[in-house]
Formats: C-alpha cells, sequence, structure tokens
C-alpha cells in the first residue's frame, strides 16, 4: 500500500514539471507573428463611386484590348494575303479602343489625384496590348497603316481643353497620360517611394522618349497643337508641375532605373500564306489543284 502511494505522489509531483516542460517546448515553438493583411482595395477606400471604380479595373480593359488582337491573328491566319483590309479595320478599333482606358487615367489617376497604381496598371496594359498587336505578322507593316488611317478622338484634360489623339501616335499619346500621371504621384505627400519608383521604371521601360518627356519640368503639352507656345504661361493653367518628378528622374536614377521590368516580350507569331500552303480546305488559291502537291511551301515568319 505504501509502495503504491509512494507511486502514486511521484507521479503527482512529476505532472507539474512534465507540464512546465511542456510549455517551455511551446515556448520556444512559437511561431512568428504574421504579417497583417493589406486592406483590401475598394472604391471607398480611393475614394470613388462605383461607377469610377469600374473605369479604373485592368481586368476588362486587358480583356476587350486582348480580345481585339486575338481577331487580328485569327485574320492574319486565315488569310494573310487578301485579307488586309479586314486587318485595317480591326487596327482602327484597337486605336478607338484606347479612349476610354486612357480618359479614365485623366480624369481619375490625375483629375482626382487616387487610383494612381491602377492607373498605372492600365497604362502598362495599353502599351502591352501595343505590343501584342506589332506580334501579328500582317502583310501591310502595323505602325504605318495606323498612321495612314487617320482615325481621331478627343481626350478631356483635367486641366481643360482637349487632347487630339491621332493613330499612329499612340505611344506619343499614352507617353503624354503617363507624364501627367508620374508628375501627380511624385507630389503625393509622404508618397511610398518603392511603388512611385516602380511605376517610374513601368514607364520608362514604355514611353517613347520617355526620359526627356519625365524630365521635362515645365507644361505638358499637345504635340499637335501646331499654336502651342511654352513661354505663353496660359498654356500651362493649371498643369501638373513637373519638378518633383524631374528632380527623382535626375537625382535617383540608380534606384528605379535598376529595378526590374515588368515589360512583357511578344514573340512574333508564325503566319502561313495560304495561298500556297496549309490544310488544302484552307487555302485561298486553287493552286494545288492544277499541279503537283510538291510545290514549295511559303511560310512567312
Amino acid at each position: 500500500m505504501s509502495e503504491a502511494a509512494g507511486n502514486k505522489r511521484g507521479l503527482s509531483e512529476a505532472a507539474p514539471n512534465q507540464a512546465s516542460g511542456g510549455e517551455a517546448a511551446g515556448a520556444a515553438a512559437k511561431p512568428a507573428a504574421k504579417k497583417p493583411r493589406k486592406k483590401p482595395v475598394t472604391a471607398k477606400s480611393l475614394g470613388l463611386t462605383k461607377d469610377e471604380y469600374d473605369r479604373v479595373k485592368a481586368a476588362p480593359i486587358k480583356k476587350e484590348l486582348k480580345a481585339i488582337v486575338k481577331t487580328l491573328a485569327r485574320q492574319v491566319d486565315s488569310d494573310w494575303h487578301d485579307g488586309y483590309e479586314e486587318q485595317a479595320e480591326t487596327k482602327g478599333e484597337w486605336f478607338e479602343a484606347l479612349e476610354g482606358p486612357l480618359q479614365a487615367v485623366l480624369d481619375i489617376g490625375v483629375g482626382k489625384r487616387t487610383a494612381l497604381v491602377q492607373c498605372n496598371e492600365i497604362l502598362k496594359i495599353v502599351a502591352d496590348s501595343y505590343a501584342d498587336l506589332l506580334a501579328c505578322p500582317c502583310r501591310c507593316d502595323t505602325s504605318d497603316e495606323l498612321y495612314d488611317m487617320d482615325k481621331e478622338f478627343e481626350l478631356d484634360l483635367p486641366w481643360g481643353g482637349a487632347l487630339d489623339a491621332k493613330s499612329g501616335n499612340q505611344e506619343e499619346l499614352w507617353s503624354y497620360v503617363w507624364v501627367a500621371l508620374l508628375r501627380v504621384h511624385s507630389a503625393v505627400e509622404g508618397v511610398d517611394e518603392s511603388v512611385l519608383f516602380q511605376c517610374m521604371k513601368d514607364a520608362s521601360d514604355n514611353m517613347r522618349g520617355a526620359e526627356y518627356n519625365s524630365s521635362l519640368p515645365g507644361v505638358l503639352y499637345d504635340p499637335n497643337d501646331k499654336n502651342f507656345d511654352d513661354r505663353n504661361p496660359k498654356d500651362a493653367k493649371g498643369v501638373p508641375k513637373g519638378n518633383n518628378l524631374a528632380q527623382l528622374v535626375k537625382d535617383r536614377a540608380s534606384e528605379w532605373k535598376t529595378l526590374p521590368t515588368t515589360k512583357k516580350v511578344h514573340r512574333m507569331r508564325r503566319a502561313i500564306d495560304r495561298r500556297f500552303d496549309g490544310t488544302p480546305e484552307r487555302r485561298t488559291r486553287d493552286y494545288h489543284l492544277r499541279g503537283s502537291d510538291d510545290e514549295d511551301q511559303c511560310i512567312i515568319s
């Protein structure tokens, strides 16, 4: 009886020690504190209405532009040689589709000075879509054809007036809007420089003459306005000032220029001249019915 009692007592005394040992092990294995979750971006958090927030959503814009490029790719694949008129119409449709996204950036990113990251993403999508468009191996050069088709629309500027947007100048067009957006972004008090610098890198990789335009300390101008006078103060009234951006471009270049690029590389698609090659039912000529099937294949690459 006494031995059993002793064992019982020993076990009861050992229990607290075992528990304390377990507590120590638990304390040692306690996981690190989780990082706080980022607050979800909503229309309310950006100070926008639902309709305004919908205008800066990237997914619908990307989907629309991608669909147009896919249409062009199908047209080229279907009839590279004789389908150039239909292809030209699709290229014109692509240019006209830029109006909505670019106007949204001007209205919300530049005008309301909010959703700056979302607007930067929109401009990346627009620039990437053009690179994707150029990767369609059309019979007629795409950039030359856009220039010659003389399509145009107007973009309302937040500081008054309008920018005359003409096909063929699409790179200058989104470069102009990007400069305005970066000027606003760089003037934000307490701006997150890591985000701003990545936006500057994005712009530099996707803009024509990016360094010149970004460092321009004076006014934003309409490159198509023959009456523009950079010495006339009224032409610069209400325009976002470029001094902060110019200083960052010059003095902090080693920080933003060395950031990884987010620009995609689009390889030229492979096209078949279906007058001579491809499956017989898809050919646009009946040469294969007149002679030997051993004729040379014609593939455009």
